[in-house]
């Protein structure tokens, strides 16, 4: 499974580069002084390309995307979506347990064409519809169980801790976190191209690096974001961890105003626990570290609002 799959891997991500440096490199050579805005042009309706096609042709080489049968689960994650007239027109199981223990739920897709996937391992047996189900559908009997198999029941979240989550996770659509920072990014994309195109005209620079004669495109390119952008990479990731942290307090404090404070907390627990994450991390490194707050602060965070709730 692990070679087949980096196999794979390695395939599609030759296919993706050759697809997008070559035309690059094209219009880097014919765009001349204003180049930098058709090379932007380019990757930006490159990425909303891929963007379209990711979840329908590339993500179902790697993962099965199993469509969740009518079951109490799926009947309450369509109320949730129906409540805050989320455009819910798919509803997936992945299965993310072939791959590791890690849980997860997310949307995607534009305008009111949105999906939901949920990983097997958000699931406990109290709520996975897809138990008791082979890959072509039909019930199949299972063997005596292992202390292991047994165990494992233990993990994922219960039906109302699910839908919990996907009130965290539909918190980003209604907050609009996918396009602010998708506009940011393009934003910095076009301010990096211009840049370029000023420093690709210092010959001096390209033979400091041992490219006298012949300064190719492509090694500018990479020599010039490598290297010499990388400090002011560091500092853009450290601002997008920043603004992302924000985001996932803004869209616990959406779950919270739906009334699943208290699920929402107990699935966090859960999904740390079931993901083996380490609950501690300081204050200053984890800020501009992790994307995602640590736990306490969570937890403080989403008390914090439910308090302010009772209150009002």
């Amino acid at each position: 499974f692990y070679f087949k799959d980096s196999l794979k891997k390695m395939v599609v991500q030759q296919i993706i580069t050759s697809a997008m440096v070559t035309p690059l490199i094209y219009l880097i050579k014919w765009g001349g002084d204003y180049f930098f805005i058709y090379a932007w042009g380019f990757i930006f309706a490159f990425s909303m390309f891929i963007f379209f096609v990711y979840m329908d042709f590339i993500a179902p080489l790697f993962d099965k995307y199993t469509p969740v049968p009518s079951s109490p689960l799926r009947t309450a994650i369509e109320d949730l979506a129906k409540s805050i007239n989320f455009p819910l027109t798919k509803l997936f199981v992945v299965d993310g347990s072939k791959r590791s223990a890690h849980s997860n739920a997310f949307f995607y897709g534009f305008y009111k064409n949105k999906r939901i996937v949920l990983f097997d391992t958000l699931l406990d047996d109290s709520c996975n519809p897809m138990l008791g189900m082979d890959e072509d559908g039909n019930k199949r009997e299972f063997p005596s169980e292992t202390k292991e198999e047994s165990e494992q029941k233990h993990k994922g979240c219960t039906q109302e801790e699910v839908v919990a989550v996907l009130g965290h996770e539909l918190g980003h659509w209604h907050h609009g976190h996918v396009y602010k920072p998708m506009l940011l990014n393009q934003a910095v994309i076009l301010g990096m191209f211009y840049s370029f195109g000023i420093l690709v005209k210092n010959t001096q620079m390209l033979a400091d690096f041992g490219f006298v004669e012949e300064q190719p495109t492509l090694i500018a390119l990479l020599i010039i974001f490598q290297f010499i952008f990388s400090p002011f990479n560091r500092v853009m990731s450290a601002v997008s961890v920043f603004i992302t942290r924000c985001f996932e307090f803004q869209a616990d404090r959406f779950a919270v105003g739906l009334g699943m404070g208290e699920k929402l907390q107990s699935s966090l627990i859960k999904l740390v626990t079931d993901n083996l994450s380490f609950p501690l991390a300081d204050k200053l490194y984890s800020t501009f570290n992790y994307s995602h707050p640590p736990i306490l602060e969570r937890l403080a965070a989403i008390r914090e609002e439910m308090g302010k709730k009772k209150q009002e």
